[in-house]
């Protein structure tokens, strides 16, 4: 079934599907690219949305995939679940490809979506063709890594929160969130000084506000995922209750070299314990241009 969503969506983007889990709780997805294509589930970052840019939608049509890209439990319209690890996320996903009817398929995440990818990864064993870690963190008690050293000071006051529970995170998210609607409303960046974006990264974002139906993505991602963000990065500052090394399939790690979200230290501890992992360096930041984009999807389906 699709979802009722809220006023702005532009019109050739396809509307939210919802699934009814096991457990009683739904949740919500998109699909994009020609039906035929190569099955590839997506996990976005950290606040995002099922509903892709529209230069997002054309790399996947120009490469002929099939995208799926679910709103984690908290986002959109997916039952909050909280308390959730990394680890619990994959279970949804076994449910969700099911329901396509996907035995196979790769998978990618980036940003914060990327460690749930690597959970995909190491628990549903040979059904993951390739897996792609695009700007990702490390887990928080990787050994031998100092998890914040290089880390934006945005970056670094949200995961200290976010380490000491809700009641201390939750305020700043809302704040966060509010702070970024309004700016975009105002035809101004949605992301603070302090989170020190490479200047390739604040001009990919400044490209953004023509393209139609962005204000509608950004209150999506931020207002309507506030749930979901405060969860994904408590969960990422806690054990993420998978074994990284367990990933037997073919994995890419993908880095800015002047990313200061996911500092290159945590490249590269994931280069350094996950088998086989090869490096894929990004021109810039934090943010994939259309053209690594289309790269990521071609190694995916290769």
């Amino acid at each position: 079934m699709t979802v009722r969503e809220t006023a702005g969506r532009p019109a050739n983007e396809p509307a939210a599907r919802a699934l009814r889990l096991p457990d009683g709780r739904i949740l919500t997805y998109c699909l994009y690219g020609p039906e035929d294509g190569e099955p590839v589930l997506f996990q976005f970052g950290t606040p995002g949305t099922c509903f892709l840019a529209p230069d997002r939608i054309s790399a996947v049509d120009s490469v002929r995939v099939r995208l799926l890209v679910p709103d984690r439990p908290g986002y959109g319209g997916s039952t909050r679940l909280p308390g959730r690890s990394v680890a619990e996320v994959a279970v949804d996903m076994t449910v969700l490809v099911d329901a396509q009817g996907w035995e196979r398929f790769a998978v990618w995440g980036g940003s914060g979506g990327a460690p749930h990818a690597l959970a995909c990864a190491a628990q549903l064993g040979d059904r993951v063709t390739r897996c792609a870690s695009v700007v990702g963190l490390a887990p928080f008690d990787a050994e031998g890594l100092d998890w914040y050293d290089g880390m934006s000071p945005g970056n670094v006051e949200e995961f200290t929160r976010a380490r000491s529970g809700e009641r201390a995170y939750r305020p700043l998210v809302e704040k966060l969130a509010r702070e970024a609607v309004a700016a975009v409303e105002k035809g101004h960046l949605p992301v603070a000084d302090d989170y020190e974006l490479a200047e390739a990264d604040r001009a990919a974002l400044t490209a953004q506000f023509s393209a139609p139906g962005h204000l509608f993505r950004t209150r999506t991602a931020y207002i309507g995922g506030i749930n979901g963000w405060i969860d994904d990065c408590i969960a990422f500052t806690r054990h993420w209750e998978f074994d990284i090394a367990r990933i037997r399939v073919p994995v890419s790690i993908w880095y800015g070299p002047d990313d200061a979200l996911s500092p290159r230290a945590h490249t590269d501890w994931l280069l350094g314990h996950i088998a086989g992992a090869e490096a894929r360096a990004l021109p810039a930041g934090h943010l994939l241009d259309v053209p690594s984009l289309k790269r990521l999807y071609r190694w995916l389906v290769q």
